[in-house]
Order: structure tokens, then C-alpha cells, then sequence
């Protein structure tokens, strides 16, 4: 998992976890538009229940009117305002029968709307033989039994559709409709049946009996509709039935109930008056028929309304919530990509052109904001570091510059000791020479001791020659041993440095070890300076080894000095023995003349002297030849110290141009 998100970009898996949850909000959003459709489309259903039920209602109440005046029409014989009054009726239910027919609906299931139908348009059918029959006052049929038959089956269909109504606050004034119809059609069935009763003036037991069960109907729907009506309607009810005329209906009623024996000489109110307080009645009823007719389209329209609107403002709500959202999630990645690409074109900057002088931009609490910081840090002590190793490592090439300058004058000083020890060589030779001369003339002066007189002043001169020659020498030497003082004392002093560029090797090595350390926790971005930290601690070990070899090659030539020291302090004795016995000579010749009769001894003791002396300065002359040596050597370490230095030199310089590559300011 972790491998497959490291090869996604940060942008794009930050839209992945965004896109994600929107898209499963939208799905939700869908699944809730669909239950809410289902309640649009049942709200829709039953409002075209509703329409249909009314439709079957408004044509079962002119059935209703049309079957009380056609009983009116057939009692009357044809009476003239009946017949009109008929014919004016049957326009409008035809006009109902035609909207019936028309209707169409959308949501209600076909086969069950056809199935309602079929049963009342197949009654339908018959009606124009009714109204025939009833034009030429001659019925073969009950038109009364076929109008109370038809508008019970409307009644029945307009019941089974209230039924299947799903809203209950519908469902419920559905049924009270149900029931007040069923009182205006028993209100119209024994209005019918009374002006049919009333215009003849005479009844039968059949009749009576049809209307006592058509009034005891009615009471039993007057009941329904008392249990079912809400508190409005059902004050309406009852503000009705204590209307004067619902009392006057009433009372006709029962006075007709009365009658039951007197049934052939009926007694009762005018057709026309009583059809006309039967018809008011009935109006009251259809009032109430109405309002909840007003009120059942007025909650449908509403519940239908809600349910479009939920549906619309759920849609809306998840188009701008998806709108912002996707806005949101799209801005932030892209700030969240722009950022990112910033910080890694900085990087790569810092990393191609070792630019250390940029920063990172951390004005923020976020985790990019922390990185910055953390990589701002870490360029800070990067540059710290290369600070401080620039400047030890100018200071290693000012101290390198002394050590080369040093060695230089030390090369100088060998020569110049090794010039030295020529000229005392040469001296030296002479004075072997002189002394073996010295010892000749001591032979000859042994053998012609009667020649010493003659040969005084040869002598005293060659006595001066040699107390200036010996002279000389104890100069030469002095001054040799001078220089051999001094050469130690500037190997001491190259010993100092070396000590120093070892300390400073040291240093540039931690200091290296340190940047190693950093430029490790850097991981990736510090590779660089890991390389370049690798080669100065490389550079750093060399000039150790190189300062511990110019230590040895010092050591060498300390002891060799302190050897020729040693060396020259013998030949100093040696030449100041000779000293002495040069001027022991001259006091001889200055005496030779008083001491003439000693002059066998004196010879004797002066060829003993010359010999001693020829030893002395074959010995001072080897050791002038190592000395010589010694300086040769010198200045060949001092030159190979030249070399190792320049080496080490133009290394430091090496990693000078390195760290110069770094912009640090």
C-alpha cells in the first residue's frame, strides 16, 4: 500500500480521497431523489385518485338530480317545468359522462381504473333507452332501481379508490366523502321516491318499505360520516342538520312514515315544494361534499407540492453542495500542487546550483510549512559548516604557505651549511697538508738540525702561516657550528608547524565527519555534501600522513644535527689543540735561537704534534664530509617537505574551489 502511494502525486491522491466520499454523497444524494420521487409519484397517484374519485362523485350527484326529476317527471304525467327542469339536468350529467370518459390518468394503473370503468359505462349504455322510456312516459325499466343501480356503482368505485390511497390524512377525508355521498344519495333516492309518491298523491307497501331503508341508510352514513368527519366538517354537519329546512325534510319524512296505512290517499306537501326543501337539503349535503372535496384537492395539491419541492431542494442542496465541494477539493489541490512544485523547483535548485542562499517559504502550521522549516534548518547549519570549513581551510593554506616558506629557507640553510662544509673541508685539507709538510721539515729538521738557524725565519713564517690557517679553521668552525645551531633550531621550528597543519588536519577531518553526520540526515539532498565532505576528510587524512612523514623526516634530521653538533664540538677541541700547539710552535722558533740545544726535543715533540695533528684533521675532515652529507640530506627532506606541502597545497586549494561553488550569502 505504501509503495503504491509513493508512486501516486501528492495532488492526485489528495483528489483519489476527495473524489471518493463526494461521489458516494452524490450516489446517496441519487438513492434519497429517488425515494423522494417515489413519494412525488405517490402523492401524484393519489391526486389523480382524488380527481377520479370526484369524478365519479359529481356523476353520481347528477345521476342523483337527474333520477329525482325524472320521478317528478313520471308522477307529474309530464308536467311542462319538470320536463325542462330534466332536460336542463341531463345536459350537465352527460357533460360528467364526458369528462369521465375524457379522464385520463398518468400514475393510476390502467387495469384497475378500466375495470372500475367498464362496470359503469356498460349501465352507461342503457341510459338513452331510459330517458327514452321516460320522454314518452311509458318506462318498461325502473328508471328509479337504474339511477340508484349507476350511482351505486359510482359510489362503490369512488370507496375501492379512496381505499387505495396512501396518504392517510387523504385516506381519511376519502372516507368521509365516501360517507357524506352516501347520505346525499339516500337523501336523493327518497326525494326521488317521495315526489314520485307526492305527485301521484299515493304510495304502496314496496315504496314504503324502499323509503324506510333508504332513510335508515341514510342514518347509518349520517353515523359514518359523524365518526370520519374532522372537527370542522363535522360542525358543518351538524350546524346542517339543524338547519329549518333539514327539520322540514325530516319532518315530511316522517309524516310519509306515518301514512303507512292511509299509503292510496297519500297526504303530503306539493311536488314542487317538496322537491325543492328535498333539493336544499341535499345542497346542504353537497356543501359539505364540496368543502371536502376543496379540502382533499387542497391537501393533495400540498403533500404533491412538499414532496416536488423535497425532491427539487434535495437536488439543489447536492448540486451546490457537489459545486462547492468540488471548488473546495480543486482549489486545495491546486495550492496543495503549486506548493509542491515550488518547494521541489527550490530544491532542485539548492541541489543543481549549490545555492544555498535560497529559503524555503514557512509562514504556515501545515506539514509542507514544517518541511521548509526543517530543510531552512538544516541549509543553515549546512552553511555554518561550510563557514567554518572555509575558514579553517583558508587557514590551512596561510599556514601551508609558512611551512612551504620554511622549508624553502631550510633548503637554503643546508646549502648554505653544506657550502660551509666545503670551505672547512678544503681548510682541512690544507691543513693535513701542512701538517705533514710540518712533520717533513721535523724529519729534515732532525737530520740538518745545523740548518735550523738558516731555516729560523722560513719557520717562524710558516708557524704564522699556520696560526692564520688554524685560525681560520677555529672561525670556520665556529661558524659551522653556528649553522648547525641554527638548523636545528628551524627544525625545531618546522616540527612547530608540522605539529600545527597536524592539528589543523584534525580539525578539517572532524569537521568533515561533521558535515558527513548532516548532510547523512539531509538523506537524498545532502548526497552532495556527503561527496564533498568524503573528499575533504580524504584530503584531511593525506595531510596527516604527509605531516607525519615531514615529523620523521624532522626527527632525521634533528638527530643527524645533533650528530654533527657533537662532531664539530670535537673538531673544535681538536682545532684548539692545534691552536695551542701552533703557538707553542711560535714561542719555539721565537725561543729557537736561546733554545737552539734543545731543538732535537722540541722537533721531536713538534713531529709528535704534527702527526697528532694530521690524525686530528683527517678525523675533523670525515666529519666535515658528514656534516656535509647531513646538509645534502637536509635539503633533500626540505625539498621533499616542499613537495608534500605543494601537494597538499593544491589539494586544500582543490577543496577551496569546491566550497567556493557553494552560495552562502
Amino acid at each position: 500500500m505504501n509503495q503504491l502511494m509513493r508512486n501516486i502525486s501528492l495532488h492526485r491522491l489528495v483528489m483519489i480521497l476527495a473524489g471518493v466520499p463526494i461521489i458516494l454523497a452524490l450516489l446517496a444524494a441519487v438513492k434519497l431523489v429517488q425515494n423522494y420521487q417515489q413519494t412525488v409519484d405517490v402523492a401524484h397517484n393519489d391526486s389523480e385518485t382524488i380527481q377520479l374519485v370526484l369524478l365519479y362523485d359529481n356523476l353520481a350527484h347528477n345521476l342523483a338530480v337527474e333520477r329525482g326529476l325524472t320521478a317528478g317527471v313520471l308522477g307529474s304525467q309530464g308536467n311542462p317545468q319538470q320536463v325542462a327542469a330534466l332536460k336542463k339536468q341531463r345536459k350537465v350529467t352527460d357533460a360528467q359522462i364526458t369528462a369521465l370518459r375524457a379522464y385520463s390518468p398518468t400514475y393510476l394503473q390502467p387495469s384497475m381504473t378500466e375495470t372500475l370503468a367498464a362496470d359503469v359505462f356498460q349501465q352507461l349504455s342503457k341510459l338513452r333507452d331510459i330517458r327514452v322510456q321516460v320522454d314518452q312516459l311509458s318506462p318498461t325499466t325502473s328508471p328509479f332501481a337504474y339511477y340508484s343501480n349507476l350511482n351505486q356503482l359510482s359510489i362503490d368505485n369512488a370507496s375501492l379508490l379512496s381505499s387505495r390511497i396512501a396518504n392517510q390524512d387523504i385516506s381519511d377525508l376519502g372516507q368521509a366523502l365516501i360517507a357524506i355521498v352516501k347520505m346525499k344519495e339516500r337523501a336523493g333516492q327518497v326525494r326521488g321516491a317521495l315526489n314520485g309518491a307526492f305527485s301521484r298523491q299515493s304510495s304502496n307497501v314496496g315504496q314504503y318499505v324502499a323509503i324506510e331503508q333508504y332513510l335508515a341508510v341514510g342514518e347509518y352514513a349520517q353515523r359514518q360520516a359523524e365518526q370520519t368527519l374532522h372537527s370542522d366538517f363535522a360542525t358543518q354537519l351538524r350546524d346542517a342538520m339543524s338547519s329549518p329546512i333539514w327539520k322540514e325534510v325530516e319532518q315530511v319524512q316522517q309524516r310519509y312514515l306515518d301514512q303507512r296505512q292511509t299509503l292510496s290517499s297519500l297526504q303530503g306537501p306539493e311536488p314542487t315544494q317538496w322537491f325543492a326543501a328535498a333539493t336544499s337539503r341535499i345542497k346542504l349535503i353537497n356543501q359539505i361534499r364540496n368543502n371536502l372535496k376543496t379540502e382533499m384537492l387542497s391537501v393533495t395539491d400540498t403533500a404533491a407540492a412538499n414532496a416536488s419541492f423535497q425532491v427539487n431542494l434535495i437536488m439543489l442542496l447536492a448540486l451546490v453542495l457537489t459545486v462547492v465541494l468540488v471548488a473546495t477539493v480543486t482549489v486545495c489541490v491546486k495550492s496543495l500542487k503549486q506548493r509542491v512544485g515550488t518547494l521541489t523547483r527550490q530544491l532542485a535548485n539548492m541541489s543543481s546550483d549549490r545555492n544555498l542562499t535560497i529559503s524555503l517559504a514557512d509562514d504556515g502550521k501545515d506539514e509542507l510549512s514544517q518541511v521548509s522549516r526543517s530543510v531552512n534548518g538544516l541549509t543553515d547549519s549546512i552553511k555554518d559548516l561550510l563557514f567554518n570549513v572555509t575558514k579553517a581551510n583558508e587557514s590551512s593554506s596561510h599556514s601551508l604557505s609558512q611551512i612551504v616558506q620554511g622549508a624553502n629557507d631550510l633548503g637554503t640553510s643546508s646549502q648554505a651549511t653544506a657550502d660551509k662544509c666545503g670551505n672547512i673541508a678544503a681548510a682541512m685539507t690544507e691543513l693535513s697538508q701542512s701538517s705533514l709538510e710540518i712533520a717533513s721539515s721535523s724529519e729534515r729538521a732532525l737530520e740538518e738540525t745545523e740548518q735550523m738557524a738558516n731555516k729560523v725565519l722560513s719557520c717562524q713564517e710558516q708557524s704564522k702561516s699556520s696560526y692564520e690557517i688554524v685560525s681560520a679553521l677555529v672561525n670556520q668552525i665556529e661558524q659551522t657550528q653556528s649553522c648547525i645551531h641554527q638548523l636545528e633550531k628551524d627544525a625545531e621550528s618546522v616540527s612547530k608547524i608540522v605539529d600545527t597543519i597536524n592539528g589543523i588536519s584534525e580539525q578539517t577531518n572532524l569537521l568533515a565527519l561533521n558535515a558527513a553526520i548532516e548532510a547523512a540526515r539531509a538523506g537524498e539532498h545532502g548526497r552532495g555534501f556527503a561527496v564533498v565532505s568524503s573528499e575533504v576528510r580524504d584530503l584531511a587524512q593525506r595531510s596527516k600522513e604527509a605531516t607525519e612523514h615531514i615529523s620523521q623526516l624532522l626527527h632525521n634530521i634533528t638527530t643527524n644535527t645533533q650528530t654533527a653538533v657533537s662532531n664539530m664540538s670535537k673538531s673544535h677541541q681538536a682545532t684548539d689543540s692545534t691552536f695551542e700547539s701552533v703557538s707553542l710552535v711560535n714561542e719555539s722558533v721565537s725561543e729557537l735561537e736561546s733554545l737552539i740545544e734543545t731543538v732535537n726535543e722540541h722537533i721531536t715533540s713538534i713531529a709528535s704534534s704534527t702527526t697528532e695533528q694530521s690524525k686530528a684533521s683527517e678525523a675533523v675532515d670525515k666529519d666535515v664530509d658528514v656534516l656535509t652529507e647531513i646538509a645534502l640530506n637536509t635539503g633533500d627532506l626540505a625539498g621533499n617537505m616542499n613537495n608534500v606541502v605543494s601537494s597538499y597545497q593544491s589539494e586544500a586549494e582543490k577543496v577551496n574551489s569546491q566550497l567556493q561553488e557553494f552560495k552562502l550569502v
